[in-house]
């Protein structure tokens, strides 16, 4: 059992950091720093290709990951991850929904 939980800590350590289909290849990285940073158009771009090019390794990297884990788990381990994988989804979009009613509330 103590496996499957470091195990499940390197999927969902993994895919927290890979860029999902919302991420928009580090777009919205590029304009926090655009302002902050005052970049050039020039850097802007040579930054959105590397963040885009740095997502598509990060999930070939999980997807790897994944495979090899199903090589590893059984049939009933591999459901119990991917349920504990729905689990975690439905929290992470109950976290966002919260934020999105929350946004601006703080300080009043």
């Amino acid at each position: 059992m103590k496996k499957l939980a470091i195990v499940a800590l390197a999927i969902f350590t993994t895919s927290a950091f890979a860029y999902g289909p919302g991420h928009k290849g580090g777009e919205q990285m590029v304009e926090r720093l655009e302002k902050k940073l005052e970049l050039s158009e020039a850097q802007s771009t040579q930054l959105k290709a590397i963040f885009q090019e740095q997502g598509e390794k990060m999930k070939a990297l999980h997807e790897e990951t994944q495979s090899k884990m199903n090589q590893v788990l059984t049939p009933a381990q591999q459901e119990k991850l991917a349920e504990m994988k729905e689990q975690r989804k439905a929290r992470w979009e109950e976290r966002k929904e919260n934020w999105k009613e929350n946004k601006g509330k703080r300080g009043e």
